[in-house]
């Protein structure tokens, strides 16, 4: 029996080149991971229940149950579709440091400076499991600013994966009062990187990556903006893309939607 996928999220940081152009922030997973090991990847990860609470949902700004429910169409349960928001902005920090968070004023937190050091010993308390993410939030006064995140693709792992997530990605603009740093845990090494010199670098075989990566990068490797490539995700119609693995010549192979051995 395939393995039920689990529901998971994942952000594209994105950032303007000067000159034109725009830039991803990728991560790199270690080497023991039980999943994507090795591989260069955007940030994100399973939902976990706390993303899905009471606690989190008062904690957003821009986006409700409902509305969350709205965009990602075929998420039946509101607390679940608001869940998949918060579980990016969490993994984001997580894993890169990156906090997209608004304070007072409705501004992204600034992390620079003394608030770096704060912001990274919160880190390590949530690792060691001494604070969870939603009461750091909390204790710092911040809204998470899911309103700040555009549904850009949903990917489902083929069922012969033992490890399966039904994964939800989304597009946002990396705060330029924050700088990022990989966790060294589940992470080893970030790049700020071009989609087109990643793309590059893969088929060279030198950067390597899962295939919903691969096929993200290129959706947005022509937009000459942040600004053009968030718009170009206002009110998008995103379907689901499940790739089958199928058997030729007696080498596995991923077919999408779309190619004639796909079975609809």
């Amino acid at each position: 029996m395939p393995a039920v996928p689990k529901d998971a999220s994942s952000v594209l940081l994105l950032r303007d080149v000067p000159g034109g152009g725009i830039e991803v922030l990728m991560v790199r997973r270690h080497s023991d991971s039980d999943f994507a090991a090795d591989m260069h990847v955007f940030p994100g990860g399973a939902v976990e229940e706390r993303d899905c609470g009471e606690e989190a949902a008062g904690l957003c700004a821009g986006l409700g149950r409902e509305e969350a429910a709205c965009v990602l169409d075929g998420v039946e349960d509101p607390s679940l579709a608001l869940g998949l928001f918060v579980a990016a902005i969490r993994e984001t920090f997580e894993e890169t440091g990156i906090l997209l968070a608004s304070d007072g004023s409705g501004k992204i937190v600034d992390c620079r400076g003394e608030a770096a050091a704060r912001f990274a010993a919160y880190r390590e308390e949530m690792k060691a499991g001494r604070i969870s993410f939603t009461q750091m939030v909390a204790r710092e006064g911040l809204k998470l600013a899911v309103g700040r995140l555009a549904y850009f693709a949903h990917w489902i792992t083929p069922e012969i994966s033992p490890i399966r997530f039904d994964a939800r990605f989304f597009l946002a603009a990396a705060p330029l009062c924050q700088e990022a740093l990989h966790d060294h845990v589940e992470t080893t090494d970030h790049v700020w990187i071009s989609p087109a010199e990643a793309l590059e670098r893969s088929r060279r075989g030198d950067f390597a990556m899962l295939p919903p990566t691969f096929m993200n990068l290129m959706s947005i490797e022509r937009f000459a903006s942040v600004e053009e490539a968030m718009a170009s995700a206002s009110g998008k119609e995103v379907t689901a893309v499940a790739p089958q693995v199928v058997e030729e010549n007696g080498r596995l192979r991923l077919v999408l939607p779309g190619d004639p051995d796909y079975q609809s």
